[in-house]
C-alpha cells in the first residue's frame, strides 16, 4: 500500500491533499492528514535559525493485522537534493530542510542518497491514528529576497 500526500511548502504555511491507492482496491483505507506548520517571517539579520514543528497523522486499516509496519518518506522537492532543499521566490532561493528529530540532525528524505524514510508501527490491536512530528529549518543569515517562496514535497506511505 502506498499513498502519496502533497505539499506545497511556503514561508507562511503548508497545504496538502491526499491521494490514496491500495495494491489490491477494497482491502485497505488509509487517511493521511498534517497540521498547518508556519515558518512565519524570516529575518535575513537574525543569527537564529527560523524553526517550526508540524504533525502528520496517518492511520490505516488492512485485513492483515500482523501489518503494522509503515514508511514515510519525503522527496527532495524542487531542488532534487534532500539535503539541500530550498524554497523559490521567483529565482531567488531560501534554503530550509525538514527533519524527523527535534535536534534537527536527521534529514527526513527517501532513502536515495538524501535524507532517511521514517519507520513506524500502529498498535496493532486498534490501528489509531500514529502522529509523528515534523520539525523544519530554515538557517539563519540567508541573503533572502523579499517575497513569497515556496517548494513542493511529496510525502510517500508505504505499508
Amino acid at each position: 500500500m502506498i499513498m502519496r500526500l502533497f505539499l506545497f511548502i511556503v514561508a507562511l504555511g503548508w497545504s496538502g491533499a491526499a491521494l490514496a491507492a491500495c495494491s489490491t482496491p477494497g482491502a485497505c483505507t488509509c487517511t493521511i492528514s498534517l497540521t498547518s506548520i508556519a515558518f512565519g517571517a524570516y529575518n535575513t539579520q537574525s543569527a537564529t535559525p527560523t524553526d517550526t514543528v508540524g504533525t502528520l497523522s496517518v492511520s490505516c486499516a488492512s485485513p492483515d493485522p500482523s501489518n503494522s509496519t509503515f514508511s514515510v518518506a519525503f522527496s527532495p522537492g524542487g531542488s532534487g537534493n534532500a539535503n539541500a532543499r530550498a524554497m523559490m521566490s521567483g529565482p531567488h532561493p531560501l534554503y530550509y530542510n525538514l527533519y524527523s528529530d527535534a535536534a534537527r540532525t536527521i534529514v527526513w528524505g527517501d532513502d536515495s542518497g538524501g535524507g532517511e524514510s521514517v519507520a513506524a508501527n500502529f498498535p496493532v490491536a486498534s490501528r489509531s491514528s500514529v502522529k509523528l512530528s515534523i520539525y523544519g529549518r530554515i538557517p539563519a543569515l540567508q541573503n533572502a529576497w523579499v517575497g513569497a517562496y515556496h517548494d513542493l514535497v511529496t510525502v510517500t506511505v508505504s505499508y
